[in-house]
This record gives structure tokens, sequence and C-alpha cells, in this order.
């Protein structure tokens, strides 16, 4: 049973397991890697699910083997919020660290709550190691959340940049065959298919990428 009582202790088993965890992931740095990978993955998906249910098309069941592999890649954004949610985690731990040796050195006693959170802390039978992990394991895919709730608003509301698209085969839109579509909004592509939004139908267009001629910025006309 964990008889940990004290701020001094438990860092002091937060560096042992540190130092226990370098040893190994040194030995068997594939694990470090594929852990990593699968928890990009995983809020890669998070995102496009995300991001799909608010413009109104499930483009999970779209996808195929190549972008559930690579669905942290399906836009930079997966990335970066995961960097950010890394950061963050790191950068709380430090300031929650700095916090308690300032709080050990300070001669000024704390009373009420305050003091009984400090003096009677639950997590001291849980390894700090195990913290910081569950938080760079689970913030990237809360931050994939939050960015694909904005993405998708983004869009519903025709922010950022406006495509048209040439198409080799027509597609019937209301029994009508079209072989060009303006004022499209990008939504995210895959192995077969883009999405665009469509300002003007005010919903969401599934072309698959071989059927697609052309790609182009409706404000500056050029190939993308």
């Amino acid at each position: 049973m964990n008889r940990i009582t004290t701020d001094e202790a438990y860092f002091a088993w937060f560096k042992s397991s540190l130092e226990k965890s370098k040893a190994f992931f040194y030995e068997h740095p594939s694990v470090l890697l594929s852990t990593t990978y699968l928890a990009l993955s995983f809020s890669g998906l998070i995102y496009l699910y995300v991001l799909g249910r608010g413009v109104g098309v499930d483009i999970i069941k779209y996808l195929e083997l190549v972008d559930f592999i690579m669905a942290f890649l399906a836009t930079p954004t997966i990335l970066y919020s995961s960097v950010v949610a890394i950061i963050t985690s790191l950068i709380t731990a430090l300031l929650i660290k700095r916090h308690n040796k300032k709080q050990v050195k300070s001669k000024v006693q704390t009373e009420g709550w305050k003091s009984w959170i400090e003096t009677y802390r639950m997590y001291y039978k849980i390894n700090p190691l195990y913290l910081i992990s569950c938080m760079i394991l689970l913030l990237p895919s809360a931050y994939s959340i939050v960015v694909a709730d904005l993405d998708a608003e983004r869009i519903l509301l025709g922010e950022g940049k406006t495509y048209q698209v040439d198409l080799v085969n027509p597609v019937s839109i209301y029994e009508q065959p079209k072989l060009r579509f303006d004022h499209l909004k990008l939504v995210t592509e895959t192995e077969r298919f883009s999405f665009f939004y469509s300002v003007e139908l005010k919903q969401v267009l599934l072309i698959t990428r071989d059927n697609i001629a052309s790609v182009q910025l409706a404000s500056q006309g050029y190939d993308n």
C-alpha cells in the first residue's frame, strides 16, 4: 500500500518511475513510437467524426484502411492540436511542481478547505507519471473535438477559401446533370473521396477523386 504523504516523497516517486520508464523506452523505442502513433490516429478519427457531424455527413463511413492508418494527417490542424496538448500537459506539470516547492518553503500555513486539499491528497496513491501520461494521451483528443467544432462552424458560415470544381463525368443534382460546381468549401479529403460543402446548395457533396478534372481557387483561378 502506498504510504506517501508528502510532496517530496511524491516527486521522488515520480523521478524514480521516470528513470525506469526512460530505461524501458530506451530498450524498446518501438513501444513509444507505436503509442504515440495510436494516440495521434485516434485523435484524427475523433476530429473527422466531429467535423463530419458538424457539417451533416458521416465521414467515418467512407474511410478506407489507409485513411484509418493516416487519419491524423487528414489536416495539419490535428497535429497542431496534439503538439499544443502535449506542451500544455508538460507546462501544467511544471507549474504544479513549482507551486508545491514554494508551498514547502513558505512559512505561511493555509487554513480551511485549502489546508485539507494540501494535506489529504488522493492522488498521492496514483503514480504521477500515469497522470501526466493520461493528460498527454487524452488532451489531443479533447483539442481535436474543439478544433473540429470550430472548423465545422467556419465552413457552415462560408468562411475560408472558396473553390470551383470541374468534373470528368456529370453528376445529378436535383435531377440536373452538372459538370461544374462553384462556391465550394473543402471539408476534408480521403483516399477515394473529396468532401465539399456547397454554399449554394447548403449541403455536403461527396465527389470521387478520380472524377475531379480540376480544382481551382475561386478568388485566384489557378489549379490547386
